[in-house]
């Protein structure tokens, strides 16, 4: 896997491709220097509100015999080197780094700071989410925006050449390698497509997502 991973960055980063296509702007995101705190703090709730929904129900059988409170805020002082084995590590925490980083270029972040935010989004995995039933791992801290943003950027660059053959199957792999593609860009810095809104009761706590089309 991680061969694979490793050609398909050299064919779509470094390959120029010489064919006539339309890269068409729809596909090209509209990078914007300046974002509000309210932005910011939405961009980043959705990829934490993914993330916990995506450990409660995938890890649910792991947290049951493993998880605690206790590990959840004596954990993140006690990073270490997993023994996950290094394929695992190439290629999940690629993968999920390449989405980080997918989504964040989707909502106009440049491609530097695209990579920082999907840093900070991985820390936040690591540090307070994962932490109920392991370790933070200094391998997942580093491999998955550093790994991700290198195979997002081959992944961003394949999916604009597939969508600007103008094709039905060439649209379908765009979507595929960039699912983010389906989502509209926001037009304007206060009218987003996708929101997030944190509440909480006092006694609980949850959060409202928005899309608007």
């Amino acid at each position: 896997m991680n061969k694979l991973i490793i050609c398909f960055v050299l064919s779509f980063s470094s390959w120029q491709l010489n064919a006539q296509v339309d890269y068409s702007k729809d596909y090209i995101p509209d990078e914007r220097e300046y974002f509000s705190n309210t932005q910011i703090a939405q961009n980043v709730g959705i990829v934490y509100l993914t993330q916990w929904a995506y450990y409660v129900s995938f890890q649910s059988y792991n947290i049951h015999d493993h998880g605690s409170f206790k590990n959840w805020y004596e954990n993140p002082l006690k990073p270490h080197f997993d023994k996950d084995s290094f394929d695992y590590n190439i290629y999940k925490h690629s993968l999920t780094g390449n989405y980080y980083y997918l989504w964040y270029r989707s909502r106009g972040y440049e491609e530097e700071r695209a990579f920082v935010w999907s840093f900070i989004s991985s820390l936040l995995f690591e540090f307070t989410i994962e932490t109920i039933t392991e370790k933070p791992s200094w391998q997942d801290i580093y491999q998955t925006p550093v790994f991700g943003t290198v195979l997002g950027v081959g992944s961003e660059k394949a999916s604009r050449f597939f969508h600007g053959l103008d094709t039905w199957y060439g649209s379908v792999l765009g979507y595929v390698l960039n699912p983010f593609t389906l989502i509209p860009q926001q037009k304007k810095l206060e009218d987003p497509s996708l929101s997030f809104f944190p509440y909480s009761d006092g006694r609980t706590w949850g959060g409202q997502l928005a899309y608007r089309f």
